[in-house]
């Protein structure tokens, strides 16, 4: 049995949803004002609130943000009289799991009050990432415990603190870059300049402006002397990514700084020496590319000292937990929401997607679902996930939209072992409405197995 506790100085209001409540099997707390709302809501134990913003002595929004800070996880419905955008962003912004406009329709109350605790039980049988002390989020780390990461470790310790030149290999989204950095910031040239430029972003006469830099007057708009980034990362590290996007003419100076460790400003005449650990990315063959001329081969050469190859997520599903708690933890410092519970249908679906995008791919799915995800819960249907069932475009049928909806519920009923748990998480609908329509489309339920 589940406790609700009711929050509304509208007496009528608060007798008729605690006998609806009641009635439908729950236990109810009741409170008029605003300090006696908080009180009840930290000192008692309930599963559930109902939080009119119009209270005496504090109003909704406060009560929210006060409970909010002690019992983050307790889901709130914001019950009001003003049922407007601004105040439905505001409730929500603060932490409410639902907002609902006055006269309240109690059929949808039902609905809602059922959903979350569907939402609650499905939780429980998922993982609980706030529980387990690693891995905590830090910038410049990578995560994985794969055979292949692991191997990607032992190079990186291997040469770390040398001034070899690296080449990273991978599809885009393997975190190339986070490779470099995890060079950089491992070794003992840490407290240097590390310098990120991607290749791909600029024009060549830009990139070579903006690598080697150039001198007052080498072209229009050069007003002034301006130190390239080999010069900024003088005892670091440059990163190039997206080496393969490079321009033969740099291609040339590259090869250049490579062999003599010196270059010349663009319109300049004067030779500069530089200490630099240079690290290079490529998301495409370059062996493939010196085969067809397009990237010189003295180059690739002076560039794959060391190699490491990055493989895609799909082919190490394993630090896929990993990750994801990793991940999660990144955007609680970032953004503010804290996330730590992933039901298992959630991470079966994370585990079943093929992730073309790889771990970028997957920071982004998560972003997104957190945002969207009500509570501490990350709910299986915010995911969006591109490329599954639910994106897959209809085929053209000539039937009624009655029709394809009940063959749709029969579907997955029957894909689900009639399961109405699972079902109503695939349908995104919840328990009673799902009971309604087997009822109207009289699906013959009961005697299945």
């Amino acid at each position: 049995m589940r406790t609700i506790l009711i929050a509304d100085d509208d007496r009528a209001i608060r007798r008729t949803l605690e006998l609806h409540l009641v009635e439908s099997g729950h236990d109810v707390l009741a409170a008029a004002g605003g300090p006696e709302a908080v009180d009840l809501a930290l000192s008692r134990e309930v599963d559930l609130m109902l939080l009119d913003l119009r209270l005496s002595g504090m109003d909704g929004f406060e009560v929210l943000t006060r409970i909010k800070e002690r019992k983050p996880s307790l889901p709130i419905i914001m019950i009001t009289a003003f049922d407007d955008m601004q105040t439905a962003i505001e409730a929500i912004r603060l932490g409410a799991i639902d907002h609902l406009g006055k006269p309240l329709d109690l059929d949808h109350l039902d609905e809602v009050i059922e959903k979350i605790f569907e939402m609650s039980d499905i939780s429980q049988t998922g993982v609980a990432f706030n529980d387990s002390p690693e891995p905590s989020f830090e910038p410049n780390i990578m995560v994985g415990r794969s055979r292949a990461m692991k191997e990607i470790y032992k190079t990186i310790g291997a040469v770390a603190d040398s001034r070899a030149t690296v080449l990273i290999n991978g599809e885009s989204g393997t975190g190339k870059e986070m490779v470099a950095r995890a060079l950089h910031f491992n070794s003992r040239f840490r407290n240097r300049p590390f310098i990120a430029v991607a290749c791909s972003a600029l024009a060549p006469t830009l990139l070579e402006s903006e690598l080697f830099g150039h001198e007052k007057g080498a072209f229009t708009g050069a007003y002034r002397v301006k130190p390239g980034k080999f010069e900024l990362a003088e005892g670091g590290t440059l990163f190039l990514d997206e080496i393969s996007e490079t321009s033969p003419e740099i291609q040339v100076k590259l090869l250049r700084f490579l062999q003599e460790r010196e270059f010349e400003r663009v319109g300049g005449v004067e030779t500069i020496k530089a200490d630099v650990r240079v690290i290079a990315a490529s998301n495409k063959s370059l062996p493939a590319l010196v085969a067809s001329g397009e990237f010189r081969q003295d180059l690739y050469y002076r560039l794959k000292v060391v190699s490491i190859d990055l493989p895609p997520l799909r082919e190490r599903k394993d630090d896929l937990r990993l990750l994801v708690r990793f991940l999660l933890e990144k955007m609680r410092h970032e953004m503010g929401k804290a996330v730590e519970i992933v039901p298992r249908e959630t991470m079966d679906l994370l585990l079943d997607h093929s992730w073309p995008g790889n771990v970028r791919e997957l920071e982004n799915t998560l972003r997104r679902a957190v945002l969207l995800s009500p509570g501490n819960v990350l709910l299986p249907e915010a995911l969006q996930l591109e490329g599954s069932a639910g994106g897959a475009r209809m085929p053209l049928i000539i039937k009624s939209l009655e029709e394809v909806e009940r063959e749709h519920i029969e579907n997955i009923l029957s894909f689900t072992g009639y399961e109405k748990k699972r079902a109503t998480a695939i349908l995104g609908v919840s328990r009673p409405t799902l009971d309604r329509r087997i009822r109207e489309y009289g699906l013959d339920v009961l005697s299945r197995p």
